[in-house]
């Protein structure tokens, strides 16, 4: 599900995604995609939130992992020119509702710093948002602070920001076909369906992964499960959002 939420300048929320409500206990993995889908997201790549993704720890099942990634599709030559956003405005967020409620009650909030080949992350979190909604005020005092593309670890929060292979599977000539008016306005994927045959479906283990070799920026999160379920329950919902 999309959520906008348009504000007077200079606020607007660019991007912002509802993944899912889901039980850890019960259900071990979520996650969802959402690459491109409006010409605002189109024409400004670093505000569009990818993919989020909730899932155990490989090493350790009592820790969670969770990942937003924004600017796919971003090709290998191009990928060490792209940057997180730096401007004062600019707040990547996961968010976490553990009591049931579609409102936040935890926030991670990440902000970056420097050019590229040389930025630095900061994350808030997880910790109470000081107010609700598409847009939140940043949150005082931060959890970790280091340099992007290496992982950061603090009091057993570990934290990597930077560039990783898309992991998303999507054939996205075919799917524009079966949902025209998803279709971009540039590019080579703008054109109407001309897929073999004239149908909106390759045939089976016909389709095309548009995506592979394209990179995103991914913001990973990794800690004990017990510090998204305190203070609520086992099932929660988690979304993230890019703002300005």
């Amino acid at each position: 599900m999309k959520k906008w939420n348009h504000q007077r300048a200079p606020l607007l929320a660019l991007a912002a995604v509802t993944v899912t409500a889901a039980s850890f206990l019960a259900v071990r993995a979520v996650m969802a995609s959402d690459h491109q889908d409006t010409p605002l997201v189109e024409l400004s790549p670093r505000y569009d939130v990818n993919d989020v993704y909730a899932f155990p720890s490989p090493n350790d099942p009592s820790r969670t992992v969770l990942v937003l990634s924004t600017s796919s599709p971003i090709t290998p030559a191009n990928t060490p020119s792209f940057t997180f956003g730096t401007k004062k405005d600019e707040l990547y967020q996961i968010k976490l509702d553990n009591t049931g409620d579609a409102r936040e009650d935890l926030v991670f909030q990440i902000t970056f710093s420097g050019k590229a080949g040389h930025q630095k992350v900061t994350l808030n979190g997880p910790v109470k948002p000081k107010d609700v909604g598409t847009m939140n005020r940043l949150v005082g005092g931060h959890k970790i602070k280091g340099k992007v593309n290496t992982v950061i670890e603090h009091k057993g929060i570990k934290l990597f920001a930077g560039p990783r292979d898309d992991p998303f599977f999507i054939d996205l000539e075919a799917a524009f076909c079966i949902l025209p008016d998803r279709r971009p306005v540039t590019g080579p994927l703008s054109a109407p369906c001309q897929l073999p045959g004239g149908g909106a479906f390759r045939a089976a283990g016909q389709a095309q992964n548009y995506v592979a070799g394209f990179n995103v920026l991914s913001l990973v999160i990794e800690l004990p499960e017990s510090q998204l379920t305190a203070g609520g329950n086992a099932k929660i919902g988690i979304w993230g959002t890019i703002s300005q």
